[in-house]
């Protein structure tokens, strides 16, 4: 199911007109110049293909075979994520995934093989998303990871930012930041039950994306960090209303989770 979600944008616009004449005298000329400056706007749609098995995005969640880097997973769930520029500037962007930190392993150690829930992401490039905290930072060793951790209605989520580097011109997308999510295959009932316990029934992945102007900036962790703040700074407070922001639901199975 495609949806369009919740995205945030920092408009920057100057609209302004100056004229500029001289005094009037005898046997002289005079030449008027007029200074017109125009509006520009910076706009981003994010956008989320969740799955294709029911209308409302509910999903079933089955632990998962074979091997994604591989190419031969099965019962993984498609979960495409990626952002327009409807706006009439050049845009950097990036996209914040938060997930349920019992779902996911984390900060400090990041250890991807502790997730309960996994999801897939690659590179483009030089089209390439980035998660990790610096430009053009080498691999994605744990320590660079640009992440955060909120509270949703009393639960932890450890949000993770991906930062689209290239600019992102009027009416181009950009590649799909993550593509899939799947259940590890070590997962047992009683894993579910005591995910359950925290989560209730349904299991929300939260997308917000922020996009601002690429005049002016260095690169896109510069505009993005100084228009709304740099996620691995202690003092850092999203400005994202994940209240408002259209999560993803999951409703796990019992039947086929393994004995």
């Amino acid at each position: 199911m495609k949806k369009k979600i919740l995205s945030l944008c920092l408009v920057v616009a100057l609209a302004a007109t100056a004229v500029i004449g001289g005094t009037l005298a005898y046997f002289s000329d005079t030449d008027a110049q007029k200074n017109t400056f125009t509006t520009g706007k910076v706009a981003i749609d994010l956008w989320e293909d969740f799955g294709d098995n029911d209308a409302q995005g509910i999903e079933e969640l089955i632990p998962a075979t074979g091997s994604a880097q591989a190419g031969t997973l099965k019962n993984g769930i498609e979960k495409e994520v990626y952002v327009d520029n409807i706006g009439t500037e050049d845009a950097y962007v990036r996209v914040h995934i938060a997930v349920p930190a019992i779902l996911d392993d984390g900060d400090p150690s990041f250890n991807a093989a502790a997730n309960t829930l996994h999801w897939n992401f690659q590179n483009y490039g030089n089209k390439s998303w980035n998660w990790t905290a610096t430009a053009n930072a080498a691999g994605y060793d744990a320590k660079d990871w640009n992440f955060y951790t909120i509270t949703i209605d009393d639960i932890k989520y450890n949000v993770y930012v991906a930062t689209y580097e290239t600019i992102l011109k009027n009416g181009e997308t950009t590649p799909n930041a993550i593509h899939q999510v799947y259940l590890d295959s070590k997962t047992t009932n009683e894993n579910i039950e005591g995910i359950k316990n925290v989560l209730g029934d349904n299991w929300y992945i939260y997308v917000a994306a922020e996009g601002t102007q690429a005049a002016g900036f260095n690169n896109a962790y510069e505009a993005l960090n100084t228009a709304f703040g740099d996620p691995t700074d202690s003092a850092y407070t999203s400005k994202i209303d994940w209240k408002t922001v259209s999560g993803k639901t999951w409703v796990d199975t019992e039947a086929t989770v393994n004995p």
